[in-house]
Parts: structure tokens; C-alpha cells; sequence
């Protein structure tokens, strides 16, 4: 569990607390978008890989809790309370980054819609 929560910690975004998280994700494509094309592309392919990278951990937590819980009663317990406190983050930052995506870049981007809307909402 140690090698999942140190993968865990390295996987999550350092932008701090929860509540401000949404203000730097909102900078960033802004800041990006100021590059051009190309770097707006490579930012929202960045964050795309965040998302499948956090998929793959809640997997990998998934798989332990059927190899791992076993054992005395305490134990089982303790390792319960800190596989739910890792999902907990984890799902939080993934879900953040998955609605964030979809609200900026969908799956059918406006941009090949229409060209006067890009990766940006108004």
C-alpha cells in the first residue's frame, strides 16, 4: 500500500488546496492559449493523460483490496480506512479533471463545429 500511496501523491496535481483548484485550471488555458495552437493542444493532451493515469490507480487500488484484506480484524480495518482515504483524494482530483475536460475540451470539441469556438467556453 505504500508504493500505491507514494504513486498516488506523485500522480496528484500540486495546485493545493481543493477549493482553488478551479482559478489555476482556469489560468492555465489562458496562459496556453497565448502560445498558440500547438500548446493548447499539448496542455489539454496533458490533462487527458492525468485522467487515464488516475483511472489506472483507482484500478490498481481496486486490485488490492481483493489480495490485501485479509488478515485480523484490526489490521483489515486499518488498511480499509487508508485505501478510503487514498480513493477519496483520488477521486476528487480525477472527477475535477474529467469535468474540467469536458467543459473545455468535449469529446466533440465546438472548434470543429464552428470556428468562432475553440477550446474555450463563453
Amino acid at each position: 500500500l505504500e508504493k500505491v500511496r507514494q504513486l498516488i501523491t506523485d500522480w496528484q496535481s500540486k495546485w493545493g488546496v481543493e477549493s482553488t483548484w478551479s482559478k489555476k485550471f482556469h489560468a492555465q488555458p489562458k496562459h496556453v492559449q497565448g502560445r498558440g495552437q500547438l500548446a493548447t493542444d499539448v496542455f489539454f493532451s496533458q490533462c487527458e493523460a492525468h485522467v487515464e493515469d488516475g483511472r489506472q490507480l483507482v484500478w490498481l487500488l481496486r486490485s488490492i483490496t481483493h489480495k490485501v484484506f485479509r488478515g485480523m480484524g484490526h489490521k483489515v480495518a486499518d488498511l480499509y480506512e487508508q485505501v478510503f482515504e487514498l480513493l477519496t483524494s483520488l477521486l476528487t482530483e480525477l472527477h475535477f479533471f474529467e469535468v474540467k475536460l469536458d467543459d473545455y475540451a468535449p469529446i466533440s470539441p465546438m472548434s470543429r463545429i464552428s470556428e468562432a469556438h475553440y477550446y474555450f467556453t463563453v
